[in-house]
């Protein structure tokens, strides 16, 4: 008998197993999966989730909520990836959840929720956790700080575009440097851009931003070469970090010369400049963003 339920439904996979049985063997490579798909079962439990089964070196989990599943999603990480070494042999897995309605029949679940997060985990790096849009609306507090968008895509099946989000778990990536030094320099660090009739201040106040040609942007740039979600700004330690997330890349331009190409990688950004957001920068570009310190 089918049962609706609102729940969030998560995958995690162990990184690389392919590799492990391949310089292992079979007996050795799955004694290794086995004992990271037990972390990741108890783990579950741990937080009231329920283990629906498991897929060869992947796990398929359920929550009551989207809080449940993102403390599991972390919790799984530090116990893995943040810990296991197997013969000099780091170990990782990557993980995706999204929180929505199911169909629950007898043991299994299906739906639209466990669509997405099965889409999520394909699409996480091995120590990663991502997670839609929609289901950081539903967490509050600290975790739902430590999500960053990362990407807007297309899912089959869905009109709109989803919003991609990572959730930071490593403690150095979540956390501000509290040192006196640091604390001043972050006070002070300031970057202006400018596109068009538009103009953004970056800084410790409003430290994340990010640019393309979607009306969701902080800063809005349309263009055909510009990507819905084409780049994203952080402000991180007094440093401001260009990520590219586009299609077409970005040309980084220096006002005293020297200049880059950045493509779904990240690259800092000091002094004064210009971004040239799929095209390289010249006098007659309609795709260009101006970046100076404030």
């Amino acid at each position: 008998m089918l049962r609706e339920a609102q729940l969030a439904v998560l995958f995690a996979d162990v990184s690389g197993s392919t590799q492990l049985y391949d310089t292992l063997g079979d007996v050795r490579a799955r004694t290794i999966v086995a004992r990271c798909i037990a972390v990741m079962t108890e783990v579950t439990h741990r937080h009231g989730g329920t283990l629906v089964k498991t897929i060869g070196d992947e796990v398929m989990t359920i929550f009551p909520d989207a809080a449940a599943a993102a403390e599991a999603a972390c919790e799984m990480q530090e116990g893995i990836t943040g810990a296991m070494v197997i013969e000099g042999r780091p170990l990782a897995i990557h993980v995706g959840f999204h929180f929505g309605p199911t169909l629950l029949e007898e043991a299994d679940v299906f739906g639209d929720a466990v669509n997405l997060a099965a889409r999520m985990a394909s699409q996480a790096k091995s120590g990663q956790i991502l997670t839609t849009g929609a289901t950081v609306e539903s967490l509050t507090g600290p975790r739902r700080k430590s999500c960053r968008q990362i990407d807007l895509t297309q899912v089959k099946g869905k009109r709109e575009e989803i919003a991609i989000h990572e959730v930071v778990w490593q403690a150095e990536e979540a956390t501000m440097v509290r040192a006196p030094w640091a604390t001043l320099h972050r006070a002070e660090g300031r970057l202006v851009l400018t596109a068009g009739g538009t103009r953004l201040e970056l800084g410790e106040g409003h430290p994340s931003l990010t640019i393309g040609r979607a009306d969701q942007n902080d800063l809005v740039v349309h263009h055909p070469l510009v990507s819905r979600l084409h780049a994203r700004i952080d402000y991180r330690n007094g440093r401001f970090m260009l990520t590219d997330l586009s299609v077409n890349g970005t040309y980084v331009v220096a006002d005293g010369g020297g200049s880059g190409y950045v493509h779904r990688d990240s690259q800092e950004l000091t002094g004064a400049g210009m971004l040239g957001l799929g095209e390289a920068i010249s006098p007659d570009s309609l795709a260009g963003v101006r970046y100076e310190p404030g």
